[in-house]
């Protein structure tokens, strides 16, 4: 199930994730996903675990410049990040209260 070889569990996917808001999300997923499809399900989020991982020590130094100089490097770059429509709606709260939505 990983690339990395480690053996994997619900629970061991759940308490890998960096944020209890991610935990409620992977939980409802698996909780009302047909079984047939738990498996892709799973390793979608596997690998999201995994890369998450992959990236914490470059993520460690951004966080170390900003607050060491109050600004990312001038060499950070942002990479695009799969987030689907309904995520970007939730994130800005659909009904726009939090200002974040679209102009």
């Amino acid at each position: 199930m990983s690339s990395s070889g480690r053996s994997w569990t619900v629970d061991g996917i759940s308490h890998a994730l960096p944020h209890s808001e991610l935990r409620a999300t992977f939980m409802r997923e698996i909780g009302f996903t047909d079984v047939r499809e738990l498996p892709a399900v799973l390793n979608r989020w596997v690998k999201f675990i995994e890369t998450f991982e992959a990236d914490r020590e470059r993520v460690e130094h951004l966080r170390t410049s900003f607050c060491g100089a109050g600004n990312l490097p001038s060499t950070y770059r942002a990479g695009l990040i799969d987030v689907t429509a309904e995520e970007l709606r939730s994130a800005a709260g659909e009904d726009g209260a939090h200002g974040w939505g679209a102009a």
